[in-house]
């Protein structure tokens, strides 16, 4: 787990800008604090921020060179099955100088070249580097677990794990007013529209070759299309095999290794299985002093049951003001999950006694366990009549407050999104659950005319309940839930692993029918029983709740002060010239209203993004 930057030169004047990567590589110590090194050569430039976490000597600091120093690599993550593809190396007389996964990456890649990404188990960004035929090879792991954001323009491509790095260099930045409408629809963007123009990310599972000025783009994943044979019981034990494979391989580390437990289903399984393994594992929750919201409880639960040597960590609002500045400046591009705050200081406390930790992250893109997955199977389920009887209830909630801040309210709002489906057709569904702010309220908000988002997948069979899973794989899971907890652990130094992401576990779980994972009793049915005989019945058999924060109540007190500040005036957003004021002050005046609901979303999006703004326009970033 590290930071990785690297600057292809298209020309002369790209040549020049090589020699700024050691000042974009500062920017990204926070993600390898062990070490940080750079390799400039006359048409590209490699730099690596190192976490230590496999073979910590000093042998295994990147970039890392082969012997003679022809190939360079630098990279981001971890190779679970380095160890055999190590044995096939040395087969064929590959002779290793460290104990190190990273040299085992290097050596299949001369050998294979991108042919030797389809066998790779793990998550990674990397760049490799032919010195002598001037190639380079970039690449993402299938799930996108690893950032690697891509600026270009006529002189260089820049790539790098962070935004920040970017920032460092005399690059022509603009933001991309068309991408502000994703980002405040669905609160982050996506791999093809970043907040600048001429930056993206590579699509998970996507490898780029340069050389000179060709280029090859291409996924290098298989396409798994293979539905399984297997009954029930069989694939049940077949998931139990596989998920438990993958929680053995994550846990082979040469620092201290620990797991998160939030009390949920899918890392309660993970720790569980973990804890057979290391009897003395760590496990860390995070709570709440607000009720609704805390379900620390379920989290000492699963840890005395289990074994674990358990650490809860109670947020508070004094909390959220104490380290309010200090968590948004590690957006690197505005991300506005307001829970990645929680795992921002959950990090921070894990760090103190770990370095790697395991999170139970991709189960519910797998396995259907989001709320919105059972309501879209309810709706293909319904019956004329009870369709009608969600309208009334929608009618008759109305004009309450619809919130996620108490029990009530979220029932309310539940119902009313479970209404404003009913007549859609799947696909369009779909993509409007994922918009967390209406396009009448972005259109009143921005200058730019851009209010509609299209649906990208357009090639699924949206009739079977399998393309909303798959559509959160391709949308949701590496743009908002993995982003959030690489962004905010490796501000804290802190390696995250998710095995539920294991390819062989992706795959498989791809391969079920629908309704192995999603039933009348709800989702996740077959991870539940795979899994029932270690966990308290108490956690196998709760509802799905959010990981939230209540940031409603924890912001009321400062929220005016806040929009009456510098960054909200009248004269600072008509500088920007991204925003209509009007509705800024609209957003003030209904502030206290009960019927505020999920506006909420638009002010949190609104105050992340202008701390960006504030905060990055000093490094030379120009306006629109």
């Amino acid at each position: 787990m590290c930071g990785i930057i690297g600057i292809w030169a298209k020309n002369n004047q790209g040549k020049e800008q090589i020699a700024q990567l050691p000042l974009a590589l500062s920017s990204l110590k926070h993600r390898g604090p062990n070490n940080l090194a750079y390799k400039l050569y006359s048409k590209c430039g490699l730099g690596h921020a190192r976490l230590s976490i496999i073979d910590t000597d000093e042998r295994s600091n990147q970039p890392f060179l082969s012997e003679g120093g022809r190939y360079a690599l630098v990279f981001n993550g971890e190779i679970y099955n380095y160890l055999e593809l190590k044995k096939d190396l040395e087969k064929d007389g590959v002779v290793f100088k460290t104990t190190s996964d990273t040299e085992v990456l290097l050596q299949l890649l001369i050998k294979k070249g991108k042919a030797a990404l389809q066998e790779l188990n793990g998550f990674f960004a990397f760049a490799f580097y032919d010195t002598h035929e001037e190639v380079l090879l970039i690449a993402r792991d299938q799930m996108g677990i690893k950032p690697l954001y891509i600026y270009e323009d006529d002189m260089v491509l820049v790539l790098s794990s962070e935004v920040s790095a970017f920032q460092q260099l005399d690059l022509n930045l603009k933001v991309d007013k068309e991408a502000l409408n994703h980002y405040f629809g669905l609160t982050y963007f996506t791999e093809k529209r970043t907040v600048y123009n001429g930056m993206s990310k590579l699509f998970p599972g996507q490898y780029l070759i340069l050389k000179g000025n060709e280029r090859e783009t291409g996924d290098y994943t298989e396409k798994n299309n293979q539905k399984t044979d297997l009954d029930y019981g069989a694939a049940t034990l077949e998931l139990r095999k596989l998920l438990s494979k993958s929680v053995s391989d994550r846990m082979v580390s040469d620092v201290p290794l620990g797991s998160f437990l939030s009390g949920g289903l899918d890392s309660s399984i993970i720790a569980a299985l973990a804890a057979q393994i290391n009897p003395k594992l760590k496990t860390f929750s995070i709570g709440f002093d607000h009720v609704y919201f805390d379900e620390s409880n379920y989290a000492s639960e699963v840890a005395e049951h289990i074994g674990s040597d358990h650490i809860s960590v109670v947020l508070t609002q004094a909390d959220f003001k104490s380290n309010f500045n200090s968590f948004l400046n590690t957006i690197d591009e505005p991300f506005a999950d307001s829970s990645a705050f929680a795992v921002y200081l959950l990090s921070k406390r894990v760090k103190e006694d770990v370095t790697v930790a395991l999170s139970g992250d991709g189960a519910d893109e797998l396995f259907g366990g989001y709320r919105k997955h059972f309501a879209d199977y309810k709706i293909r389920k319904m019956s004329g009549s009870k369709k009608g009887a969600v309208k009334l209830a929608a009618a008759s909630l109305k004009p309450f407050r619809a919130s996620r801040s108490d029990r009530f309210g979220e029932l309310n709002r539940k119902v009313q999104k479970l209404k404003s489906g009913l007549t859609m057709d799947h696909k369009s569904r779909y993509f409007k659950w994922c918009q967390f702010i209406d396009p009448e309220e972005r259109q009143q908000l921005l200058i730019a005319d851009y209010h509609k988002i299209e649906n990208p997948y357009n090639e699924f069979d949206w009739e079977d309940l399998n393309a909303v899973l798959l559509a959160d794989q391709k949308l949701v899971l590496p743009n908002d839930m993995l982003k959030k907890v690489d962004l905010m652990s490796m501000a804290n130094s802190l390696e995250v692993r998710t095995p539920f992401l294991d390819v062989n576990v992706v795959d498989f779980s791809n391969s079920l029918p629908a309704h192995y994972k999603i039933n009348a009793k709800g989702g996740k049915q077959i991870l539940k029983a795979a899994f029932e005989d270690l966990l308290p019945a108490s956690v196998l058999n709760r509802s799905k709740k959010g990981f939230e924060i209540p940031i409603k109540e924890w912001l009321n007190d400062e929220i005016q002060t806040i929009l009456n500040g510098p960054l909200f005036t009248g004269e600072f957003i008509k500088n920007q010239g991204l925003f209509k004021h009007a509705y800024i002050l609209k957003l003030q005046a209904e502030w206290s209203q009960p019927n505020f609901g999920d506006k909420i979303y638009m002010v949190w999006a609104l105050i992340v993004f202008q701390h960006w703004w504030a905060r990055n326009t000093a490094n030379a970033i120009k306006n629109c």
